[in-house]
């Protein structure tokens, strides 16, 4: 058998971060009969008795309800929870026996090339829903009581935020697996496999011995390119049953807000006297469009270009740089580019030398053309 290393676990890190990239995010309507198939596999590897109920809810949200009512009762509806059995105990024996093999220096490097490309994304997921969901109840009790239920969870696709690792270690050991029947640590390693099975079939889930409750995915999910959840004209996460996230560029904004967004006017924006949600509601319209429609002026016009500045109460000014292409597009046009530019800025040749790192002084414009 092989000894696997850091390079190892390399060459097969492309295909699994894209596979689990793509699986970390689906809204695709999940597959009950093989998410069911695939917990009863992963029960019988942990030495459990297969389950026998399954609950299916339409999101984190109803699912945590439903346990933070049935509470941990291990004589319960429920029965205890295998949490412990299926994910954590495995999970824990197995990073410690790969950061054994690897090193410190090799396991961290496997571990970004693996889960490096979503973990960032689902990582933060998790952790929006839960506060989400707990916000959801004003009640002191309530929110403790679903707090303690989503100790219990499973999170599925969104497991994806370290499962990568592992399967890129399996590809690895190629062949190896099936000749090392002697090594304990097996065990946890197929426990994991199987638990990849479940999380590529479904999303949140908490395993109890006597009943199994599962999510359905989202059926919306936006995220902006630095994955962070994102959406101007709705929710940025939502759920068959109304749960929904509304994000701007990962930063919490109301329904209402979303809706605002949506329908945005240059007087709307002005009104704004909270700075923050001013600075997102010119993000989404766009400076040099709130420029033009609000009916400014530009305050210095020379041979660079136009600047514009519009004062903005509580926040710096809006100034920009209005500036022709000099070369023509394939139709005859000349293209127009507005570039940001800092407030103390003065006229329009400062502004474009500032964009290339100049002082006006050493602007050049037959040099930079």
């Amino acid at each position: 058998m092989r000894a696997v290393t850091g390079e190892h676990i390399a060459l097969a890190a492309p295909a699994v971060a894209e596979k689990w990239s793509r699986a970390g995010l689906s809204t695709e309507p999940v597959d009950r009969e093989a998410a069911e198939t695939a917990v009863v596999a992963l029960y019988a590897l942990a030495g459990a008795e297969a389950p026998g109920e399954f609950v299916w809810c339409r999101s984190p949200a109803e699912a945590a309800r439903l346990v933070a009512e049935a509470g941990a009762d291990p004589a319960g509806r429920f029965g205890p929870s295998l949490r412990e059995e299926v994910r954590s105990g495995p999970w824990l024996r197995a990073r410690s026996e790969l950061q054994s093999l690897l090193g410190v220096e090799a396991f961290a490097r496997a571990w970004r090339e693996t889960c490096g490309p979503i973990a960032p994304t689902v990582g933060p997921l998790i952790d929006q829903i839960s506060s989400a969901l707990v916000g959801t109840t004003g009640n002191e009790d309530g929110q403790g009581s679903l707090l303690l239920a989503l100790t219990f969870a499973d999170h599925g696709q969104h497991d994806a935020a370290w499962l990568p690792l592992f399967e890129a270690y399996r590809e690895a050991r190629g062949d190896a697996e099936a000749d090392d029947d002697a090594n304990p640590q097996r065990t946890d390693r197929l426990i994991l496999r199987a638990l990849a099975r479940v999380a590529e079939q479904v999303h949140w889930w908490w395993p109890f011995a006597h009943t199994v409750v599962l999510c359905e995915r989202p059926n919306t999910v936006h995220v902006d390119e630095r994955g962070r959840l994102h959406r101007g004209d709705g929710p940025a996460l939502a759920y068959e049953d109304g749960f929904a996230l509304h994000r701007w560029h990962g930063v919490t904004i109301s329904e209402n807000f979303a809706e605002t967004l949506a329908a945005l006017t240059p007087e709307l924006i002005s009104a704004e006297r909270n700075a923050e949600l001013r600075r997102i509601m010119l993000e989404h319209y766009g400076h040099d469009r709130y420029i033009v429609d609000s009916g400014a002026k530009p305050i210095q016009e020379d041979e660079a270009g136009r600047l514009w500045r519009v004062r903005l109460p509580g926040d710096e000014p809006i100034t920009m740089v209005e500036v022709v292409n000099s070369t023509a597009e394939p139709d005859g046009t000349f293209k127009t580019y507005w570039l940001r530019v800092p407030p103390q800025i003065r006229t329009a040749r400062a502004a474009v030398a500032w964009t290339f790192g100049l002082s006006e002084d050493e602007y050049q414009p037959v040099v930079q053309t």
